[in-house]
C-alpha cells in the first residue's frame, strides 16, 4: 500500500490522486490563478504521482480566472514536465469561453481538450496512461 497522500488541499486548489498516473486539479471558486500559483500546483501534483508521468483532469468552481501569466506559463513547453495530457472540465458557458480562448490563443504545448463532463474527460485522459 503507497503512503502517499491521496489529496493535498491549499488555499486555492484541492489536489487528488483519482488512480495511478490521473490527478484532478480543482481550483477553488472565485480565484485569480497567477503563475507562482501553477508553479506550486505542478509541484502538488507531481508529488501526488509519484514523480510519474501522469494526466491532469482540470475542475474548478464558478469565477475562476487566470492571469495572462498563468496561462501563458501553462501552455508552454518549458513548464511542462511529466504531465502527459490535460482535460478541462467546462461545464457552463463562461468556462467554455474562456476555456475555448486559452486553446485559440495560448496554443498549449501539452495536449488539451475540453470537455462538458468529467467522466468522458476521464475516459480520454485513460488512454495515454495505460
Amino acid at each position: 500500500m503507497s503512503s502517499r497522500p491521496k489529496k493535498i488541499i491549499t488555499e486555492k486548489f484541492e489536489v487528488t490522486l483519482l488512480e495511478e498516473n490521473v490527478i484532478e486539479n480543482y481550483i477553488k471558486p472565485g480565484i485569480v490563478v497567477e503563475a507562482e500559483d501553477l508553479i506550486e500546483l505542478k509541484k502538488i501534483s507531481s508529488e501526488l504521482a509519484g514523480n510519474k508521468p501522469y494526466v491532469i483532469l482540470v475542475t474548478s468552481g464558478e469565477l475562476v480566472s487566470f492571469s495572462k501569466e498563468a496561462r501563458e506559463l501553462s501552455a508552454s513547453k518549458a513548464f511542462i514536465t511529466n504531465a502527459l495530457a490535460k482535460g478541462i472540465v467546462v461545464d457552463s458557458t463562461a468556462k467554455k469561453i474562456i476555456g475555448n480562448f486559452y486553446l485559440k490563443v495560448n496554443k498549449p504545448f501539452l495536449q488539451t481538450k475540453l470537455f462538458s463532463e468529467k467522466e468522458k474527460a476521464l475516459k480520454w485522459l485513460i488512454t495515454f496512461v495505460k
